[in-house]
């Protein structure tokens, strides 16, 4: 297995056919679903066939989040929305396994995941969204220099109710004035 991008406790590799029926399991984890705006239930046949159409789409990049020690898949993460225009793409990360949760794999991998979208990639601004009340996701992506741009108010209908997104960025300029971003 090639391990593309590794950090102290973990790696990414590219997304594979045999990573999607994990994906599934957790996706459908209704613990874990709380946290994500994905169409909820998903089937492996539709995660299938949404695979088929993503892995060739250069507007994303999508990684499978592994611990280097026992060697176990984790959870996923990747760029949409890419434009090599204006520079700039989505990030999104889950870690699936819920007993790895609150050990550091998310740290590490915001941390990795936006080292390759201003080194590898050529980005200079990195976004993501996230419900309102994922103060987890919120609390990371603070302690790692990004900055709330503001709150999109009633901006998604998720699990019965309209939801408040938080919008959150870092820009390459604040990125590389930032010690913690080295491994």
């Amino acid at each position: 297995m090639r391990k593309m991008l590794s950090g102290n406790k973990i790696y990414f590799r590219s997304i594979e056919r045999e990573d999607l029926v994990k994906r599934v399991e957790w996706i459908n984890d209704p613990v874990v679903q709380a946290t994500l705006h994905y169409d909820y239930p998903i089937s492996l046949a539709r995660t299938q066939k949404w695979f088929d159409n993503i892995v060739l789409d250069r507007s994303r990049v999508d990684f499978s989040i592994f611990i280097l020690e026992p060697d176990e898949y984790i959870g996923f993460c990747g760029f949409l929305n890419i434009d090599r225009l204006v520079r700039k793409a989505e990030l999104y990360m889950t870690i699936g396994n819920r007993t790895h949760w609150g050990k550091g794999f998310g740290s590490e991998a915001y941390k990795l995941l936006t080292n390759y979208g201003f080194l590898e990639l050529g980005l200079n601004r990195i976004y993501g969204y996230q419900d309102i009340d994922n103060h987890a996701a919120f609390h990371i992506k603070e302690k790692l220099g990004w900055k709330r741009e503001g709150i999109l108010r009633q901006d998604l209908f998720a699990h019965g109710r309209i939801c408040d997104r938080n919008v959150m960025s870092i820009l390459r300029e604040e990125w590389k004035a930032n010690p913690i971003y080295d491994f």
